[in-house]
């Protein structure tokens, strides 16, 4: 059960760790993209500007140069003109006829509402040669080719990113979910593992409780035979004082011991009131008072026998109880270091947990900042794209309309050049 614990932490921090790599990676990708986006906008934004207000320039000149009193002036200038060189005339088509053809651009660009058709009818009203209004328009048409290119890289642009980054939201809404899913269950295993722990330490104290408990006992019972040892000792030493000291009398007379298990009988006394009573001696010489000393004597032995019996039964009991003493005592404290090793091993698994939900939480927090640069991508993407949905169709269209301009009237003034409409060719004389 350890070993797999330890395999999953491993493949935790593993995770952790690579996933901590990546979000620095996606977060320099996130940084470039967004400092790219901001540019690009703001490149786009201008060019945009720009277009617009060309558009506008443009329109109005065709409008100015289209006027009623416009083409009143330059007929009345045409002939007021002051010769400043000579040219030398190649070819030459009527008047009228280019004046036509420039009147059907016109036609055409408000046909398709084509400002550069309208341009190029300006260009040959002004005496522009065929070949070069052609050239004009092809390159008129390159530009709004490379326009439509840009619009479509500006949309696929938009698109990918505003799909990358709904994605990367969507992501990052589900992984804080599943963080705050994985805190909330780590909380949960270490307030259990907090109550286990609890329960461990508890039973611990209980433990030493009872060791301290029976030492005290231990004590006072090792105690009490102390003192009775010392007691029955001291007792000892003064009964056999007293049997010494009542024997030594015997010894200096030279008389026998009185015997210690049958004592004398008592003399009978007459009871005639008028006889003296008879002595118990039958010789002058004093023998001592055997019949009184041998239950003293003996009474003094029984007790000294008794007191040594006491103090052999008291140290083997002594020995007894230290025995059972230090059984208990070893049985109670191989209990104390089970508990001690199950609370260690709680402790560290609690510990183990607490960092990794303080991992998850750094990891959390992590995403928030994450998710909070996702979303301001977001502002950024639609400041930049908003008009995308909402002009490039338009933008398309108008772009398309143009285009069929330009070519019809390249179509037309390839026939005229086919015909007799070639413009005159000029050459630069000295003045």
């Amino acid at each position: 059960d350890e070993a797999s614990k330890t395999k999953k932490l491993a493949d935790s921090q593993a995770i952790l760790d690579t996933t901590k790599e990546q979000l620095a990676a996606d977060e320099t990708f996130f940084a470039d993209t967004q400092e790219g986006c901001k540019v690009k906008a703001g490149e786009w934004s201008e060019r945009t500007r720009l277009r617009t207000e060309e558009l506008a320039g443009i329109a109005k000149c065709i409008h100015i140069l289209s006027s009623e009193d416009a083409k009143k002036i330059f007929e009345r200038s045409s002939t007021t003109l002051v010769q400043l060189s000579a040219a030398r005339v190649v070819r030459s088509a009527p008047r009228s006829r280019r004046a036509a053809i420039a009147s059907k651009l016109t036609q055409l660009s408000v046909k398709f509402g084509s400002a550069s058709t309208a341009v190029a009818a300006h260009m040959l009203k002004a005496g522009g040669h065929f070949d070069k209004v052609m050239a004009a328009i092809d390159s008129m048409v390159e530009v709004l080719r490379r326009e439509e290119q840009d619009d479509i890289a500006h949309r696929d642009r938009c698109q990918n990113a505003d799909g990358k980054n709904k994605n990367d939201i969507e992501d990052l809404n589900h992984n804080i979910k599943k963080s705050v899913e994985e805190i909330e269950r780590l909380e949960g295993n270490i307030a259990d593992l907090k109550k286990e722990s609890d329960m461990h330490r508890a039973a611990i104290e209980d433990t030493v409780g009872e060791l301290e408990e029976i030492l005290s006992l231990r004590n006072e019972e090792h105690e009490a035979f102390v003192r009775a040892l010392s007691d029955d000792t001291r007792a000892i030493e003064i009964l056999k004082s007293a049997i010494a000291a009542l024997s030594k009398f015997y010894k200096s007379k030279r008389l026998d011991s009185p015997s210690l298990v049958q004592g004398a009988q008592e003399p009978e006394y007459s009871r005639d009131p008028d006889k003296a009573p008879e002595t118990s001696w039958d010789t002058p010489d004093y023998g001592g008072e055997k019949s009184q000393n041998t239950g003293v004597l003996g009474a003094l032995e029984m007790i000294l026998q008794d007191l040594e019996n006491e103090i052999k039964a008291g140290r083997k009991e002594e020995a007894d109880a230290q025995a059972q003493y230090e059984e208990q005592r070893g049985k109670l404290r191989k209990v104390k270091e089970s508990l001690e090793q199950k609370r260690n091993d709680v402790d560290m698994r609690s510990a183990e947990l607490v960092e990794r939900r303080d991992d998850t939480e750094e990891m959390k927090t992590q995403l928030h900042s994450e998710l909070t640069e996702q979303q301001e991508l977001t502002k950024t993407l639609a400041a930049d794209c908003a008009w995308v949905a909402q002009h490039f169709d338009s933008r398309r269209d108008a772009r398309k309309a143009e285009m069929e301009g330009l070519h019809e009237a390249k179509a037309m003034l390839a026939g005229a050049e086919g015909g007799d409409y070639d413009e005159l060719s000029i050459e630069e004389a000295s003045k």
